[in-house]
């Protein structure tokens, strides 16, 4: 037996993993609705503040930004108070004597040059610090998103198989790509624009009130109706893009479908069918996406009449104010500017609380990512350094979670001797590749046990096993990329010559050789650009390299041409010498040499023997070898 030591559980996640049942919970659904998006606002905010330095220089610009901004009409006011006067003044000048008109002309250039001048300093320095705020926020963003990227991608690979077989790859690309980067947005650049607009609004209405009350209240009574209509049109605008999400997500599916499957979709003559499905799709999400464009449109035009009667108004009885010299037309106009800054202000705290309201719903989805359990730990428990590969198999009871009620092996036992050739052979769906499965632990059985040098499967880290254990499927992987980096993905730190001496070994090399670009040949998606053969061939290469202790074929040579098959034959007979080796055949004429074969029937044993011992007392046994002949 390998030397062992004990690699400790990592910290454990708050979220439930599918299968483990919540506690009840005493607090009303709406309630609970509330604290849990109380609960994701703050864990949103504690994201943004891994970046503290950056959003406190953003904030810092931001402050002195909406000062200039707040100094900008109250600037615009002065200038024209100052022109009516030195009009003023001209004027009574000009009724003196010329001498006087010109000094009085030349003191209102002066103070109009001094103001213009004061303007384009506020001007340029609101242009430099919002470009600071960007740059602070824009920054900080993109490098929170590239963190909780890089760390969904981790929790994705950390789940266990189970769970892609119950996900679509589709939504798990969405969650990396599209939520984290509402995510980013809402995380910094909203809630920020949102601060802002507040400090707008709150700064404008403190001068309003100095200038004149009466045309606050007037102005402040169109609130609440601003206020009430923008969060039924945001509630009703954000069911609508929860509806526009889900739709595009089925469209994208339809399509990532049709176009991974197309020799399928072409040689059945079905590019029309699909094209008919995506593009009900496609107008399941148009429909949705003009429906929620009318909501927008009619809030957009029912504020911009509110606010349009707000400032005739204003316009009207401030006019009346000026006439009367309570206040003067720069004061007005100021007051007029400032208003117009509030209702912007107000206008876009409505989109920040709709963007929010909708980055809540991507960001919870991506922490039930971060948070989620894998059901079998990537590398928990026993780390071995070696292995023996003896196996033993003790009344296996088996049902993939996705068909818990349809098991596969029902109280399965056997047993493997390291070193040693067994085959599983039986009719489909008797449970030989699940065994494969069960042994690489992608999932864990839920009765009886299996042992790996006796030591118990489920409590050996499973990243640890799988170094000692090489696979070889009936339809290999491979990845988009050169035939080089294929064969080194066992071991990425191999040398060109141990490429080429795995290859050789695979049987492989002569026809790498006879392509153009020879190892860095791109293989295509999935290895499209290779045959099956040669496919098969690449991934026994990798194998090889990989010189695991324990290996698993699973139909490795079924699907070829009887020239393929005799090289794969070959290759994999090399690759079996000295390695516990489990052989998943239809072929029975691949088995025959196995030092046991096990055939599994309704997901037990129900014979076990070499060849000759079987077509002797196994009627199935004998039967399946019937058929092949």
């Amino acid at each position: 037996m390998g030397k062992y030591t004990v690699k400790a559980p990592t910290e454990a996640r708050t979220a439930l993993a599918p299968g483990r049942e919540a506690q009840p919970s005493s607090a009303p659904a709406p309630a609970a609705a509330a604290k849990k998006k109380a609960h994701t606002i703050g864990r949103l905010l504690r994201e943004g503040g891994a970046e503290a330095s950056s959003l406190a220089a953003g904030s810092l610009a931001m402050l002195l930004g909406t000062a200039t901004a707040l100094a900008t009409p109250a600037l615009f006011g002065r200038v024209i108070d100052t022109l009516q006067a030195q009009a003023l003044a001209t004027r009574v000048a000009a009724g003196a004597d010329a001498a006087a008109a010109a000094e009085a002309q030349h003191a209102a250039q002066a103070a109009l040059a001094a103001d213009t001048a004061a303007l384009v300093a506020v001007a340029l320095a609101s242009s430099l610090l919002s470009a600071a705020q960007t740059y602070c926020f824009s920054g900080a963003g993109e490098r929170v998103v590239a963190s909780l990227r890089r760390r969904v991608f981790r929790a994705l690979l950390e789940q266990e198989i189970s769970f892609f077989d119950v996900s679509r790859t589709q939504e798990l690309v969405s969650r990396l790509g599209g939520d984290t980067a509402q995510l980013r947005d809402a995380a910094t650049v909203q809630v920020v624009a949102g601060v802002r607009q507040v400090l707008l609004a709150a700064g404008g209405l403190a001068y309003l009130l100095t200038v004149s009350a009466r045309l606050t209240l007037l102005l402040a009574a169109l609130v609440p109706v601003l206020a009430v209509s923008a969060r039924h049109f945001g509630r009703w605008t954000r069911d609508q893009g929860k509806r526009v999400r889900e739709a595009l997500a089925e469209a994208t599916q339809s399509a990532e479908e049709a176009i991974s499957s197309i020799r399928t979709v072409r040689s059945f003559s079905m590019e029309g069918r699909v094209e008919q499905a995506f593009d009900d799709k496609v107008a399941d999400v148009l429909r949705l996406g003009l429906r929620a464009a009318m909501c927008w449109a009619a809030f957009a035009g029912l504020a911009e009449a509110v606010m349009g009667s707000a400032f005739i108004a204003i316009l009207y009885y401030g006019g009346t104010f000026v006439i009367s010299n309570e206040i003067t037309a720069g004061t007005l106009t100021s007051f007029l500017l400032y208003a117009m800054r509030i209702g912007g202000a107000m206008s876009g705290l409505a989109g920040t609380f709709t963007s929010l309201s909708a980055a809540v719903g991507a960001t919870e989805r991506v922490f039930e990512l971060l948070d989620r359990v894998p059901l079998v730990p990537l590398d928990e428990g026993f780390v071995s350094d070696a292995l023996k590969g003896d196996i033993v198999l003790s009344n296996v009871v088996f049902a993939y979670p996705a068909r818990a009620n349809a098991p596969v092996l029902r109280g399965l036992s056997l047993r493997i001797d390291s070193g040693t050739v067994v085959a599983l052979v039986g009719p489909s769906g008797a449970g030989k590749s699940t065994i494969i499965q069960l042994i690489e632990r992608f999932y864990d059985p839920q009765g009886g046990s299996i042992l790996i040098d006796g030591r118990e499967l489920s409590k050996l880290s499973g990243a640890s096993l799988r170094r000692h254990v090489g696979v070889v499927l009936q339809e290999p992987v491979l990845f988009a990329d050169t035939i080089r980096n294929n064969i080194a993905f066992a071991a990425p730190a191999a040398s060109n010559a141990d490429v080429e001496r795995a290859a050789r070994a695979a049987n492989a090399h002569d026809f790498i050789m006879s392509l153009p670009d020879k190892y860095q040949t791109i293989v295509g998606e999935r290895g499209v650009r290779l045959s099956g053969g040669q496919r098969q061939r690449i991934a026994i290469a990798r194998a090889v390299l990989q010189d695991p202790k324990l290996l698993l074929l699973d139909e490795a040579s079924s699907a070829l041409d009887a020239e393929s098959e005799h090289l794969v034959k070959a290759a994999l007979e090399r690759l079996m010498l000295g390695r516990t080796t489990v052989l998943v055949a239809h072929r029975l004429s691949t088995v025959r040499a196995a030092a046991k074969i096990f055939v599994l029937d309704g997901g037990v044993v129900a014979a076990e023997g070499t060849h000759d011992e079987l077509l002797a007392s196994s009627p199935l046994y004998a039967r399946l070898v019937r058929r092949q002949l």
